[in-house]
Formats: structure tokens, sequence, C-alpha cells
């Protein structure tokens, strides 16, 4: 049995009142979970910025917009 079937035999077991409560909580988990993995992606790009041998190498904005092939 998978962890959803699982999941769903536990929540059939619910009444109306208890799965509102269960709602609520699961929701949280969910904005939890979601931030953790927004922290994960932020962090990820973070350690890749700073292995980048380029960083803080600056560059003139007409020189990157034209590398970008706008007008300013």
């Amino acid at each position: 049995m998978s962890n959803r079937e699982k999941c769903l035999s536990i929540i059939n077991t619910f009444t109306e009142d208890q799965l509102d409560n269960i709602v609520m909580m699961l929701n949280a988990m969910k904005a939890i979970a979601d931030k953790a993995a927004d922290d994960a992606f932020c962090s990820r790009l973070y350690a890749t910025y700073q292995d980048d041998p380029d960083k803080g190498d600056p560059i003139d904005i007409d020189d990157f917009a034209k590398t970008l092939g706008v007008n300013l």
C-alpha cells in the first residue's frame, strides 16, 4: 500500500468536524514545505553565486544593455 493510499485510508476514518482540523493542519504543513523548498532554492542559488569566479566583476550598464541587444 502506497503512502497516499495509507493517508486516504486514515482520512476516511475521520468525521467531518475532525476533517476541518485536518485540512487546516495539512495547509499549514504544505506552507512549511513550500517555504522550505523556496529556502533550499535560494540557498542553492546563493551557493552558485558564491562559486562563480566572475562574481563581483561589474559591467557597465551600457555594455550590458548592448549584450542584451537593448538600446538605452
